[in-house]
């Protein structure tokens, strides 16, 4: 067949129906449970469906497995509608991103947002909460500042995956900071509103194109109630545009170079229109200082995460937040415990990994009757905790659920969620199919004297040349594909 990149056929292969029982320990107890099925949808992806049958511990558990060290395998983060406000059907949102080199095998739902009865709605209705990157590009911000919801970095579990495919499921420490021509100022919050007030120095914001070309920038503060809302007059920003400089990229933990475009000084809440970035500082210092900066000007911007567990700052391509990190190193955390949120019997959905950072864990348990499995009690988050580390996931941080507890798999929602449709929810994580060789698995150098007659980004897309920045690539030669790693 004359084409450049050509998809396996999907082959489910069904590896049993009621296998034969085993157990787990769970809070002290044996517990029985059936693999009802278990599926290869993908190289390096398994999808099992497990049923808890004892009378006081029935469970119905969805997990998905992806060995990210598969070139046949790619996680990113899907985005509702591709904007940093909405919600948006998994199954809509897997539609949309179906391409030719990608298509979706599996996803869930992720982040908590924003909602009715908290003290930000309806300023920031269906906002994230917490960290959101997609294909390197920063959302929403991991907040230390005024948010700190939930406990704050401390507490979060942020799932981070690498351009590489290394996954780390632990506590990040963010830090953002924007370089000017003669001084460095710290960010405080990414396509959300800033303030003049909170802070003795103000606050500075960015905004990108997932906050929207024509959405005015939001100026907000803190009302008696302790309610956020807009100030609609608030005319006393400084409002900077920049342009990404040729050749740069969006990505984490480096700097990405941008030029200043236009300032505008005491300004009333503008737009992004077709530039890449808006700067926007409120309050006496912070809009002082960015007001220093000149058309022409080179700015850079850093965003990075230092994971506390391995004290490493990864290049994050991909990356979502839950509420708690609620096991590390196979070990629960207190997260488990103190908070009702994650104690009380309900629905579930986390994401975790295995010691090597390698394997991706997804992981949705029911709290609902359904008409071919049965009634799944719900659970814990130690519950779960205790399911996950059986089937060797490591570290493991929870997420929103309810009824925002959904896996999409085989293009519909597969787990009998709590309400009757299915609900919009504001992001996740999707797996997707690359159509690349499950068989790649060796990294050689990159001077082997193998001649590369075709490479391909490790998420399956063609390049025109042979790449010269630094990461992992496929090369194809005849029938022949391996693993590269280019280090400059």
């Amino acid at each position: 067949m004359d084409r450049t990149h050509i998809f396996f056929s999907t082959v489910l292969m069904a590896l049993s129906l009621n296998i034969s029982a085993e157990t787990i320990e769970i809070n002290g107890t044996e517990r029985q449970y059936e693999v009802i099925k278990s599926e290869q949808p993908a190289p390096g992806v398994t999808y099992s469906r497990l049923r808890f049958t004892d009378s006081s511990f029935q469970l119905n558990v969805n997990m998905i497995v992806a060995d990210l060290s598969n070139p046949g395998c790619r996680v990113e983060t899907w985005c509702a509608k591709e904007a940093s406000r909405g919600i948006e059907a998994i199954t809509s949102a897997a539609s949309r991103l179906t391409s030719e080199n990608l298509k979706p095998v599996a996803a869930a739902n992720g982040n908590f947002w924003y909602c009715y009865g908290q003290n930000e709605y309806p300023t920031y209705n269906y906002i994230p909460r917490l960290l959101s990157i997609r294909n390197g590009v920063l959302v929403t911000e991991l907040n230390t500042g005024r948010e700190k919801w939930d406990g704050g970095a401390k507490r979060n579990g942020a799932v981070g995956i690498t351009s590489d495919g290394h996954i780390y499921v632990d506590y990040f420490t963010p830090d953002y900071t924007l370089k000017m021509p003669t001084r460095e100022m710290n960010i405080n919050v990414c396509n959300k509103g800033v303030s003049a007030k909170y802070a003795t120095a103000g606050e500075l914001g960015i905004y990108n194109s997932y906050y929207g070309r024509d959405t005015k920038f939001m100026y907000v503060e803190i009302d008696e109630n302790k309610k956020l809302i807009i100030d609609e007059e608030a005319a006393d920003a400084t409002e900077v545009l920049l342009d990404i400089d040729e050749g740069e990229s969006w990505m984490t933990a480096r700097d990405i170079s941008f030029t200043v475009k236009s300032v505008k000084k005491n300004a009333p809440a503008g737009t992004l229109g077709d530039h890449d970035l808006a700067l926007v500082a409120r309050g006496t210092t912070k809009a002082k200082r960015l007001a220093e900066l000149k058309v022409g000007d080179k700015v850079q911007l850093n965003y990075s995460f230092l994971v506390t567990g391995s004290n490493v700052t990864p290049q994050f391509e991909q990356a979502i937040c839950g509420n708690a990190l609620v096991m590390r190193d196979g070990e629960l955390t207190e997260h488990n415990y103190n908070e009702e949120y994650n104690s009380m019997i309900y629905s579930r959905t986390a994401y975790g990994c295995d010691a090597d950072n390698r394997k991706l864990y997804i992981i949705v348990i029911d709290k609902s009757t359904d008409p071919v499995y049965g009634k799944s009690r719900g659970c814990t988050t130690a519950e779960m905790c205790q399911i996950a580390r059986h089937f060797g996931c490591s570290n493991l941080a929870n997420f929103d659920a309810g009824g925002s507890a959904e896996m999409m798999y085989d293009g519909k929602i597969i787990n009998t969620t709590t309400e009757a449709t299915p609900r919009d929810v504001a992001n996740g994580l999707m797996i997707f199919s690359t159509g690349m060789s499950a068989a790649i698995d060796t990294v050689i150098s990159e001077n082997s004297s193998a001649a590369p007659v075709e490479w391909y980004s490790i998420d399956g897309r063609r390049l025109s040349t042979e790449p010269t920045a630094s990461g992992m690539y496929v090369r194809r030669r005849g029938n022949s594909s391996e693993k590269i790693f280019i280090e400059n």
